[in-house]
């Protein structure tokens, strides 16, 4: 099978420029002059207009942990990724049972191997139990490993029976050993534990329920703190350490400067970018993440890491979990499901807020939207890059079409954002995985089950 497309403003690792894209057997086979080949191909796809980009990679979904239903979350959510640009997610270790051992992370597979439209890598948990299990978690795929180095509860046990619990100072050491054994990847949730115990348990005595309650529950040191301290361990054990969701510049600028001697990479998301402390106020239950949502001080300076080309990736850390429970915590706060809805929104509003809006090179938003997860993450040969020999997943854009956030379209059972009501500058018109349009004229072309497994590509 022979695809040519054409006409399109096309995104590489070093530029955009117009360009026809061959395709053989789902595969990216040219980046070629317009009209190089003008026969010989068994379709073609006129991009007139349009800007190619590489499909995004979402290392950090939690379609199985948000609620009771994993299954149709992730047929009916997976869809919505597709939709919205989203062609490989990395789904968390989040379900009941996690993906702590062997056999819950082969049953977990099944679940997505039979309802995701997009393709899909799998991490595997760390609950400071299962060390002896590792070697063979990364045998059967797993693309990397997550710790918490906090819970909500004061113990450290996990809050719920689909979570992990907080991983100590020594289990993290233990685990970072025998991750480097491997190369393998420890992805790390730091939020020093006890100040987080502390700063929560003040607000509670004071009787706050109120949403700023729980950002004073959440202050930035503990994030800066923890990095630290996850960055130190990972220069000792010579492990590859990914930090997710970082929300303080702070912290950010910390990973950054560790990178001569650790082997770091980190993400933030697009809430962190978007939204401020006082629109946690505003929003109410449905901001309520953790980390928390910074002041504007803090987001600006992200936002200037960010311009200076310094964040690794965009991810969503995507929660979606059903309206009623977020509503829960419209009485208190501290009831309301802790994270965001953000696959559907991961990459358009990222788009219009970072390219459009801020004018980050089309270059730029593709190596934190595609190539930074592929080569973090190992997924780079295949996944990550409009070039030959990857996959051709790829992403048409019009930037000429804007759009509103409005919940009640999305996708799955997380009906609901924290971006409701905002103005998107771009819209995905059309969507392709390994050469299959899979999205097109706003109607899904695949049914789920399409997505295909995949792994580290050492």
């Amino acid at each position: 099978m022979k695809q040519l497309i054409i006409n399109g403003l096309v995104v590489t690792e070093t530029r955009a420029e117009l360009a026809d894209l061959l395709i053989e057997n789902g595969k990216i086979s040219g980046v070629l002059s317009p009209g190089a080949i003008t026969h010989g191909v068994d379709e073609v796809i006129d991009a007139r207009g349009l800007i190619i980009v590489p499909g995004a990679i979402d290392v950090h979904t939690h379609f199985t942990g948000s609620h009771d239903f994993p299954e149709q979350e992730l047929r009916e959510g997976t869809r919505g990724a597709a939709a919205h640009g989203v062609t490989t997610i990395v789904e968390m270790p989040h379900s009941l049972p996690p993906a702590t051992s062997l056999a819950n992370f082969s049953a977990k597979k099944s679940w997505l191997a039979d309802n995701c439209s997009v393709d899909y890598a799998m991490w595997a948990g760390l609950d400071g139990r299962n060390v002896h299990e590792l070697a063979a978690l990364d045998q059967a795929g797993a693309l990397a490993f997550k710790a918490f180095l906090c819970s909500g509860a004061p113990n450290g046990d996990a809050t719920d029976e689909k979570g992990l619990p907080r991983l100590d100072d020594d289990g993290l050491l233990r685990a970072m050993r025998e991750l480097a054994t491997f190369d393998g990847l420890i992805g790390v949730h730091a939020e020093n534990h006890e100040i987080l115990i502390g700063a929560g348990s003040e607000q509670r005595r004071a009787g706050r329920k109120d949403a700023r309650a729980h950002a004073l529950a959440g202050p930035e040191i503990a994030e800066i703190e923890a990095v630290g301290r996850v960055l130190a361990i990972a220069e000792e054990t010579g492990a590859r350490c990914h930090i997710v969701h970082v929300s303080s510049a702070r912290a950010a600028e910390t990973i950054v400067a560790a990178k001569g001697r650790v082997r770091a990479s980190f993400e933030t998301c697009p809430h962190y970018l978007l939204l401020d402390e006082d629109d946690l106020v505003r929003i109410g239950p449905n901001a309520r993440c953790g980390p928390p949502i910074r002041p504007r001080p803090v987001v600006d300076a992200l936002w200037q890491v960010l311009l200076r080309g310094d964040i690794d990736m965009i991810a969503s850390d995507h929660c979606p979990y059903t309206p009623a429970q977020k509503q829960a915590g419209e009485a208190s706060i501290w009831d309301a499901g802790m994270g965001l809805t953000g696959v559907e929104t991961l990459s358009p509003m990222f788009f219009s807020a970072a390219h459009i809006e801020r004018g980050v090179a089309l270059s730029e938003f593709a190596r934190m939207t595609a190539s930074g997860p592929a080569k973090a993450f190992q997924l780079w040969g295949k996944k990550g890059a409009i070039a030959p020999g990857f996959d051709a997943d790829l992403v048409f854009y019009d930037a000429s079409q804007s759009w509103t956030v409005s919940g009640t379209n999305f996708q799955g059972l997380g009906k609901w954002s924290a971006f409701e009501g905002m103005r998107c500058q771009g819209k995905v018109v059309r969507t392709l995985i390994r050469g299959v349009t899979v999205f097109q004229d706003d109607q899904m072309q695949v049914e789920p089950g399409f997505g295909q497994f995949v792994t580290r590509q050492v």
